[in-house]
C-alpha cells in the first residue's frame, strides 16, 4: 500500500480555487496510478521573475503546489529565467519591455527565498529554464516547430489583436512546452490566463507522442483596488506593474493597512484563494455580517491575521 490518499479525495484538494481541469479524467487517471505505484507525480508551476517580490496572486498557483506537496507529490518550482527575457505575450497589448538577465537572476534569487513561506524547500524542487534553454540544439527547436502551423500561435485569439507581434514571442509558446518536456511533467499549474499557453503544451506533447500533461487553471486574483459594481466584481489581476499588490515582504502593518481597505467582495475571494478558511466558515462569516453578528472590520481583522501568520510567523516555526 502507497501513502496516498485516495484519487477522489486528492482531487476534492486539488479543485478548490480552479476554474478548468483539462482533462480532470486524466488526472484522475494519473492519481490512481501514483497511488498504484507509489511513484508522486510531477508537478509544476512557472514564474517570470520580472519583480523582486512575490504577491499574494502569485500564492494562489504556489498553495495549489503546496497541495500536490502536501498529497506526497513531487512539485517544481519553475522560475522562467530564460523565458522572462522574451516575454509572455498572452493578453499583452504590445510589446513587454525585455529584462536584463542580472535583473532576471536577482529577483530569481529572492523568489527563492520567499516561496519557502509556503512549500516545504526539502521537497521542493526549484528550477530555473535557463538552465535548458541556454544549450537547447537548434535541431530539437526545429524539431518541435515543425509540429506547430503558424496559424496556430497568430490565430491564438488573446495575440491575434497584436500587429506588432514579433517572432520570439512566437517561440515563447514552444520554449514553455520545453520547460515541460524536459522536466517531464504530469500537471503543470498555470493561472487562468495561461490556459492556452498550458493547452498549448498539451498539444506539443502529444504530437511529439508523449504522455501529455494535465493542465489547472486557478482563479485569477484581484487587486487590490477592485470593487463590487452590479454583482460583478471589477477591476485587473494583482500585479506589480499596477501598484495593486500585497507581497510576501511586506510589513504586518502594511498587510493590515492594505486589507482594511478592500472592497467587501474582494475579502471573502481572499479568504477563499489565499487561506484555509474552509468555505464553510467563509459562508459562516458571510451570514454573521448580513445578520450583523460580526462587522466587516472585524472579518478583515481575521484576513489579515491570517496573512501575517501565514507569512511572518517565526523562523522554523512550522506552517
Amino acid at each position: 500500500m502507497s501513502g496516498f490518499a485516495h484519487p477522489k479525495e486528492q482531487l476534492d484538494i486539488i479543485q478548490r480555487g480552479v476554474i478548468e481541469i483539462v482533462e480532470k479524467q486524466e488526472l484522475l487517471a494519473k492519481l490512481t496510478r501514483s497511488q498504484e505505484t507509489g511513484i508522486p507525480l510531477i508537478v509544476l508551476a512557472g514564474f517570470d521573475p520580472s519583480a523582486p517580490d512575490l504577491h499574494l496572486g502569485h500564492t494562489v498557483l504556489i498553495r495549489k503546489l503546496g497541495h500536490f506537496q502536501e498529497l506526497g507529490h513531487n512539485v517544481v518550482f519553475l522560475i522562467g529565467d530564460f523565458t522572462a527575457r522574451i516575454g509572455d505575450p498572452s493578453g499583452q497589448a504590445g510589446v513587454r519591455p525585455k529584462l536584463d538577465s542580472e535583473t532576471v537572476r536577482a529577483n530569481a534569487e529572492k523568489y527563492k527565498d520567499q516561496i519557502g513561506k509556503i512549500l516545504d524547500l526539502q521537497k521542493t524542487r526549484i528550477a530555473l529554464n535557463s538552465t535548458w534553454l541556454e544549450t537547447i540544439e537548434i535541431e530539437e527547436l526545429m524539431r518541435m516547430a515543425a509540429h506547430v502551423p503558424l496559424t496556430r500561435l497568430t490565430g491564438r485569439q488573446d495575440i491575434s489583436h497584436r500587429s506588432d507581434l514579433r517572432m520570439d514571442e512566437l517561440l515563447y509558446p514552444i520554449l514553455q512546452a520545453f520547460d515541460s518536456i524536459h522536466l517531464k511533467a504530469d500537471v503543470e499549474v498555470g493561472g487562468e490566463d495561461q490556459l492556452p499557453n498550458l493547452l498549448f503544451t498539451r498539444e506539443l506533447m502529444d504530437a511529439l507522442d508523449l504522455d501529455p500533461q494535465v493542465a489547472i487553471a486557478t482563479e485569477l486574483l484581484e487587486g487590490t483596488d477592485a470593487y463590487m459594481e452590479e454583482g460583478q466584481i471589477k477591476g485587473q489581476k494583482m500585479s506589480q506593474s499596477l501598484a495593486n499588490t500585497i507581497t510576501l515582504n511586506d510589513a504586518p502593518e502594511e498587510i493590515q493597512r492594505k486589507v482594511s481597505l478592500l472592497d467587501e467582495a474582494l475579502v471573502w475571494r481572499y479568504l477563499e484563494l489565499l487561506t484555509d478558511c474552509s468555505i464553510p466558515q467563509i459562508r459562516a462569516f458571510q451570514a454573521d455580517r448580513e445578520s450583523g453578528k460580526r462587522s466587516l472590520d472585524v472579518i478583515k481583522d481575521y484576513l489579515a491575521a491570517e496573512l501575517i501568520q501565514m507569512y511572518h510567523r517565526p523562523a522554523g516555526e512550522p506552517g
